[in-house]
């Protein structure tokens, strides 16, 4: 705060040898107001603070460019570590449903083999003390299964191969039939059919010799 004091005026008076005051006596008028403001500071001085001031603001952006890169580092550091976070927290809920899920599964299970049970005692009651023997004899058979078995298919197979013999001795018969014979041979009409074969009529003598070495004596035939 500035302080002053009002003016006053001081009288110069000059005597003279006489003891009086000379006319040509001059007021000096005296400014006693002090002022306590600071006396302005040269600008070579103003200029210089100036100049650092840029100084220090350049060196203070500068300390703070690591400052901002450092906390960008730490922020997406902070979002990875809460998504993984997040992730986790998901992964516990999913494998926490499956439990639940497994568990009511087995729950229903149970509750139905229970019921099932509970079903069949009640049937048990409810049957007579003797039964009639027709259950037993639909017990006691052996259910006819839609696929046959092994035994089936080669009991029809044999007889797939036995009925195929007979028809071919049967157009054998039918063959030897047509034969004609015509003096010391028999005469048979050929035919060309590829799904019919003949075959020839034979001699009487070697029917003969074929069957008295199979009737011999030896062999006790009777």
């Amino acid at each position: 705060m500035a302080r002053t004091r009002s003016s006053t005026a001081a009288l110069s008076v000059k005597f003279l040898e006489d003891g009086h005051i000379s006319l040509d006596a001059e007021v000096v008028t005296i400014d006693s107001r002090e002022s306590t403001l600071e006396p302005e500071e040269p600008a070579n001085k103003k200029q210089a603070i100036d100049v650092d001031g840029s100084a220090d603001s350049e060196d203070s952006d500068s300390d703070s460019a690591p400052e901002e890169e450092f906390t960008g580092v730490a922020k997406q550091a902070t979002i990875e570590r809460l998504k993984r976070e997040q992730k986790r927290q998901q992964d516990l809920r999913r494998q926490e449903r499956e439990k639940r899920k497994q568990r009511d599964e087995q729950l229903k299970q149970q509750l139905e083999a229970r019921r099932q049970r509970i079903r069949e005692l009640a049937a048990a009651e409810e049957l007579p003390e003797l039964l009639p023997e027709e259950v037993f004899v639909a017990d006691t058979m052996e259910p006819q299964g839609k696929h046959l078995r092994q035994e089936e298919l080669e009991q029809e197979e044999m007889n797939r191969k036995k009925k195929a013999k007979l028809e071919k001795l049967r157009e054998i018969k039918a063959l030897r039939k047509q034969a004609l014979k015509k003096g010391p041979v028999h005469v048979q009409v050929q035919t060309f059919g590829l799904t019919k074969k003949t075959v020839p009529r034979a001699e009487a003598s070697v029917l003969d010799t074929k069957n008295s070495w199979l009737m011999r004596a030896s062999l006790g035939k009777k």
